[in-house]
């Protein structure tokens, strides 16, 4: 896999970001982890993988976070740092193991420190972004728009509060790519070339 040992993708919500990291880790011959790691986290914590993103929006909604703030760390923030924990902990577990390809849940961030890492951030326009909600996702058109605000909401919030970055800037990349105008296969083997041909610092 080259001298990068690992991609994490951070993804607007219906950008398919998922799809090209599946894409680009079969390019690579290596493994992709994408929600896979919400259910280990799970499974290591002896919890469901919906009460992991019930925490997740619990304390990530502004109005009960300030409150959690002023009236003592809850039952809700202790969870919601478990589960970054447990996280952080499989993620590091599973760069050590061999190179692999890991989509969302703050990975870059997470093994800055544990190797060398390609960050990547997947974008789209708002049209082809609508496109992939209804015809794959099967979101009525009227509820796009709204879907689409909250879970980049929600994305945004957890890589914000969990690393002190913008999830959103360019400047937390190595490589910002838009599918809508590069396609699914042009964005994975753009990908997938970049590790290939990575050098030693």
């Amino acid at each position: 896999m080259g001298k990068i040992n690992a991609v994490a993708i951070e993804r607007q919500y219906c950008s398919g970001g998922s799809a090209i990291g599946k894409r680009a880790a079969e390019i690579l011959g290596v493994p992709c982890y994408d929600r896979e790691i919400v259910d280990m986290a799970a499974e290591k914590l002896g919890i469901s993988p919906d009460e992991i993103r019930k925490f997740e929006e619990s304390v990530l909604n502004p109005i009960k976070s300030h409150l959690q703030l002023r009236l003592g760390r809850g039952d809700e923030l202790n969870m919601f740092e478990k589960v970054f924990a447990a996280e952080t902990e499989i993620i590091t577990g599973i760069a050590k193991k061999g190179p692999c390809v890991i989509v969302g849940r703050c990975a870059g961030y997470i093994l800055k420190n544990v190797t060398r890492t390609l960050k990547v951030y997947i974008c789209a326009s708002s049209e082809s972004r609508t496109e992939r909600a209804v015809n794959e996702h099967g979101i009525a058109y009227e509820d796009v728009d709204s879907r689409l605000r909250r879970y980049d909401k929600k994305r945004g919030d957890y890589f914000n509060v969990n690393t002190r970055m913008n999830w959103s800037s360019m400047l937390t990349y190595d490589m910002c790519l838009n599918s809508s105008t590069l396609g699914i296969e042009t964005c994975a083997k753009i990908i997938a070339d970049a590790v290939n041909h990575s050098c030693c610092k």
